[in-house]
């Protein structure tokens, strides 16, 4: 398999090209006029992106959730399916919540300030 080093070093390719996806991502969808549906756009995007999952559970290696469950199901392996998603899930649910917290401290602090609520 991989020695340390190349771990590290394959990490750092797949999140500086998952960064560049990201921001490319929020380019295309800056068309979009409504916050509230071209932020979420975002949110879904970087958890597809950025969730870590184990390959395996008696390793310590880890590989993107979104990519293991998309090689599983399209190659009819099957072992993790329930796990990557169950993973994913969670990930996303997290990160909704944080997001309502943030729209709900923005829409108070636009409120507090007496701006308008148009972004």
């Amino acid at each position: 398999m991989f020695n340390e080093a190349e771990y590290q070093t394959v990490w750092m390719i797949y999140l500086a090209a998952a960064v560049c996806c990201w921001l490319a991502w929020t380019q295309l969808t800056r068309w979009v006029g409504w916050w509230f549906i071209r932020e979420p756009l975002w949110i879904l995007m970087a958890v597809i992106l950025f969730t870590p999952s184990r390959v395996d559970p008696m390793e310590p290696w880890q590989a993107p959730a979104f990519i293991g469950w998309l090689l599983e199901t399209l190659l009819g392996t099957g072992g993790d399916t329930a796990a990557l998603l169950a993973q994913l899930a969670l990930v996303g649910s997290l990160a909704t919540v944080a997001y309502i917290g943030f729209v709900c401290l923005r829409l108070g602090w636009r409120h507090w300030r007496g701006g308008s609520t148009a972004a």
